[in-house]
């Protein structure tokens, strides 16, 4: 039976073990509390040391053995697609209509083509000038993996990856786009999390967290007595416990998306084939916002608790972000640690730059929506929700369903990226000027379109 455990019941282990310990030291570490540092990136950073200490595995009767870096690669990409299935099952408030959800979303996809071409050229302008100045041996194409794992995260990024080696020989692809998402995930924490406080502290939100932080979202854990539901059931317990049929549903969406993606595989061009389950979080969501639909219609929503399935989505996004730094092999990633960070750096400064001018410009809910695509821009969805949660803890503003409209309307208005970087190592493929074009022609149609208007907060 120890076999069982190998390798990912104990990759599970380990991670719970993680994510305990972050939440532990959250609670009891000023620093933490002042810089409000999530667990889940606590407990991935020392993952992330364990695992270059090569101390990540499990006892057995042959001694010990390591759970290699893969392992979590795959955990966090399923980690990452699930959690969407949830972002597809949410619903706002009934206060927010669907002219401010629409309005939203949109503003939210021009933002996305838009920081997602200005990371892609950042990235391959470091790495080719780099290469040129110092004469190593790298590939430059390699850089467009920054906005893709970015402004996407580790599942695309772990997709184009393997397009890039498996179609076009670049070797060690996958570790490049895995450390840009990782990198994502630090940027975004780094500048998200103090501007999240300085908008709190400045009033800058529309939803309740005003001004205060008290002590309990400092340290992270409810003061004794003070335990507020987290769910509702849906179902009898005697017949079946409703968090299990919850995690039915969603789970059975899932599947769904995997056969479509499967079908995507089996019938696409080979060149694009890979995407079919490299966006499998694309399809999961669809799946389910149509389910939700549906469910709707007929008048059985109401067996989808909404608190459940935030808390089941907010679970996949701490388990996930603590896996994707445990995901992580340094030693592929020796030839190219300068341009990477060094690209990393100015195209998060880059991105808070633009996300905040336009921000301060957009229809409503400014703060939160530029403070959630930065999150989410920088790393993921699950980033970007991450950073949502500390000043909308419970998704009351729309901007959590925005950013699910947002993830179907790009697959739409992004179809020259999303196609384009599968093609980008490609003999004369223009992808420098299909980026450069989102550049310059997205604050155009943002200006026409009437999504600009005076900059404030308010």
């Amino acid at each position: 039976m120890e076999a069982t455990f190998l390798p990912y019941v104990g990759a599970f282990i380990w991670l719970s073990i993680l994510l305990t310990m972050g939440t532990l030291l959250r609670a009891k570490i000023k620093f933490f509390q002042t810089n409000l540092i999530p667990a889940a990136l606590i407990g991935g950073a020392l993952g992330f040391v364990c695992v270059q200490l090569d101390i990540v595995g499990l006892p057995t009767s042959n001694g010990w053995v390591s759970i290699p870096t893969q392992v979590f690669s795959v955990i966090t990409f399923h980690l990452f697609a699930f959690g969407f299935v949830g972002v597809g099952f949410m619903k706002s408030d009934a206060a927010n209509t669907n002219t401010v959800l629409m309005r939203g979303g949109i503003w939210m996809t021009f933002m996305f083509g838009l920081i997602w071409a200005l990371q892609g050229i950042i990235g391959f302008s470091v790495f080719d000038l780099y290469a040129k100045i110092t004469g190593a041996d790298i590939n430059a194409f390699q850089g467009y993996l920054l906005g893709s794992g970015f402004a996407q995260g580790p599942g695309q990024a772990h997709a184009y990856g393997v397009i890039f080696e498996n179609n076009f020989g670049i070797a060690n692809s996958v570790s490049v786009g895995l450390a840009t998402a990782a990198l994502g995930f630090v940027c975004a924490v780094a500048i998200g999390v103090p501007l999240a406080k300085l908008g709190i502290n400045r009033g800058w939100i529309q939803s309740e967290n005003k001004g205060v932080l008290p002590i309990d979202f400092l340290r992270g854990m409810m003061n004794k007595g003070d335990n507020p539901p987290c769910a509702h059931l849906t179902t009898h317990p005697a017949n079946v416990d409703s968090l299990g049929f919850h995690v039915s549903i969603m789970a059975i969406t899932y599947a769904a998306a995997y056969c479509f993606a499967l079908l995507w595989t089996m019938y696409m061009p080979a060149k694009i084939s890979g995407l079919g389950f490299g966006i499998l979080f694309t399809w999961g969501m669809c799946i389910a916002m149509v389910l939700r639909g549906i469910m709707g219609k007929t008048g059985i929503m109401h067996i989808m608790d909404q608190s459940t399935i935030k808390r089941i989505t907010n679970s996949s996004v701490d388990f996930m972000i603590c896996a994707v730094f445990l995901a992580i092999s340094v030693a592929e990633l020796q030839n190219v640690v300068i341009p990477l960070l060094s690209s990393a750096v100015i195209a998060s400064i880059a991105s808070l730059v633009v996300i905040l001018w336009f921000a301060k410009r957009a229809p409503g809910f400014r703060f939160e929506r530029g403070l959630a695509i930065f999150g989410c821009y920088t790393g993921t969805v699950a980033s970007g929700l991450l950073l949502l949660r500390i000043v909308d803890p419970e998704y009351k503003s729309p901007v959590a369903v925005e950013l699910g409209i947002m993830n179907v309307l790009i697959l739409i208005t992004c179809q020259p990226l999303m196609v384009g970087y599968a093609l980008i190592p490609e003999e004369g493929f223009p992808m420098f000027w299909i980026a450069l074009a989102y550049i310059v022609l997205t604050p155009l149609i943002m200006y026409l379109t009437k999504f600009i208007s005076k900059p404030s907060w308010k």
